[in-house]
């Protein structure tokens, strides 16, 4: 069964907390957001979920079968809820935690955005000018009896190699996204990868950011709901979503399992650092770790929002520059003949 959207399944957990703490009957809750429930594959999975709880399944147990739908966290949560009777308490963190990664997952999406859309007007336009352009300009410029400026003649020569050989240049690029994506799709190859991008300039240190808030809440939200620190700890690797950051995480969880203090194992990885062992070392000395985990994540969150606006203020506008002087070139070189012809045998 495939996913549903982050958006789907927050509006789900945000009324099913409600319901919840409204002390309404667990099976009555379920059956009723069943029916509720616009989207079609969590309506068929939380029917599913109702049929079984309502043969006496633990609910996490059944929501265990949709793992594209109910994440490792998410069903740890409703357990850690279910044994401690506050689910409604553990739904309602959940929630927060959705709407947290949705909103930063907005945001990288809209930042993104801008940049696609000019790199993708530019090469419709250098299509056009290619294709539509050029081959009737080609016949005026024909009819000069001297050579054209330099500009006007390069761009031809551009758009002739373009234009015979554009088959083999699309496929060549496209076997290079193949491979990359066949690499990336390789557990070495994504390692390498997620090791790397967190030093690009720029760029590196919002992957790191985002990497690092996403691991913090997620196990800031399993302690508060009294899961095991192991068990925390090497489920809230994979919400980081860097599988070089994940290896660092489940190396800590090993050291801490052989008796090791979180603290002392945190601080032998750079990639933590500053706030993030501060505050493990205070939470750990206070016994309020889930507390200083979830300060740390939103300072993260709140710096990541920044580091993104700042990145795009300056990332735009250059942008925008850069593939202006590309089209102005690209129509001055194509009409500088007609403004000024060379004169004709």
């Amino acid at each position: 069964m495939a996913g549903v959207k982050t958006t789907h399944l927050l509006i789900f957990t945000k009324q099913f907390a409600s319901m919840l703490a409204s002390k309404l009957q667990l099976i009555s809750v379920l059956d009723n957001l069943a029916q509720e429930t616009p989207q079609k594959t969590l309506k068929a999975a939380l029917e599913d979920v109702v049929e079984e709880v309502s043969r006496g399944v633990d609910l996490a147990d059944a929501m265990q079968a949709y793992p594209k739908i109910f994440s490792d966290i998410y069903i740890n949560l409703v357990r850690a809820g279910m044994m401690s009777g506050r689910l409604a308490d553990s739904l309602t963190q959940m929630s927060g935690y959705l709407e947290r990664n949705d909103i930063v997952r907005r945001k990288v999406r809209g930042a993104i955005s801008y940049p696609m859309f000019m790199l993708l007007a530019f090469f419709a336009v250098f299509n056009g000018m290619v294709f539509f352009i050029l081959p009737r300009f080609a016949k005026m410029f024909s009819s000069f009896g001297s050579e054209l400026p330099g500009p006007t003649q390069m761009m031809m020569d551009i758009g002739d190699f373009y234009q015979n050989n554009w088959p083999y240049i699309l496929g060549m690029i496209g076997l290079v996204v193949v491979a990359v994506i066949v690499w990336l799709s390789t557990e070495d190859g994504r390692r390498i990868w997620d090791e790397y991008k967190l030093r690009i300039p720029i760029v590196g240190p919002i992957w790191r950011m985002g990497a690092l808030a996403r691991f913090l809440r997620t196990l800031a939200v399993q302690i508060s709901n009294n899961v095991q620190l192991l068990d925390a700890l090497r489920l809230s690797a994979a919400a980081s979503g860097n599988i070089y950051i994940e290896e660092v995480i489940l190396g800590i969880a090993r050291d801490v399992e052989h008796g090791i203090g979180i603290s002392a194992a945190f601080r032998e990885h750079d990639v933590f650092s500053g706030i993030v062992l501060q505050m493990v070392s205070s939470g750990e000395e206070a016994g309020m770790l889930h507390e200083l985990m979830l300060s740390a994540a939103d300072y993260y969150d709140q710096l990541l929002n920044e580091r993104i606006d700042d990145v795009v203020s300056l990332i735009n506008p250059i942008l925008t520059v850069f593939i202006g002087l590309g089209i102005a070139s690209m129509m001055v070189a194509a009409f500088l003949p007609v403004l000024n012809p060379p004169t004709i045998k």
